[in-house]
């Protein structure tokens, strides 16, 4: 792989790789294809994707205002296996939080709290929040994790 990454926000006509990298990454618990059709009509300002010099789709994060008007929620992001350690995730991350408007103060995200990317998360500027045992159903725990924009600026 090429190390020339290119961010960008999601078009159509990278729907089909994004449920591509979606069912890699998060096989037996991920979003249907068509969720990902109306994202993009719903947080087109939100979806951001990573793609190499091939234009090949790397990686993607798909965020979206929460029933409160300061608060941002990251729904989903995934980096390819093969693209992993390379920066990806938190460059998606930080196209996220510097294109917010200035109305959103603060942005949320759930991981399981064995998941890896809690580092990645920690490394962002994201802090541990809250815990539910039984966020997505029994035996699915959540750590939930805040990023708080006047503290990184």
């Amino acid at each position: 792989m090429n190390d020339v990454i290119e961010f960008g926000l999601a078009t159509k006509s990278d729907l089909i790789a994004i449920d591509a990298l979606e069912q890699q990454c998060f096989a037996g618990h991920c979003y249907p294809d068509f969720f990902f059709r109306q994202a993009l009509d719903c947080w087109p300002h939100s979806f951001w994707v990573a793609k190499d010099a091939q234009a090949k789709v790397m990686g993607y994060l798909l965020a979206s205002t929460g029933a409160e008007a300061d608060v941002c929620w990251i729904l989903s992001i995934a980096v390819a296996d093969t693209a992993r350690g390379k920066g990806i995730g938190t460059k998606l991350i930080s196209k996220l939080i510097e294109t917010l408007p200035a109305q959103i103060t603060q942005v949320n995200l759930t991981v399981d709290p064995n998941n890896p990317a809690k580092a990645l998360y920690a490394r962002s500027g994201f802090v541990e929040h809250a815990f539910e045992a039984d966020y997505f159903g029994e035996g699915e725990p959540r750590q939930v994790m805040r990023y708080l924009k006047a503290e990184h600026t």
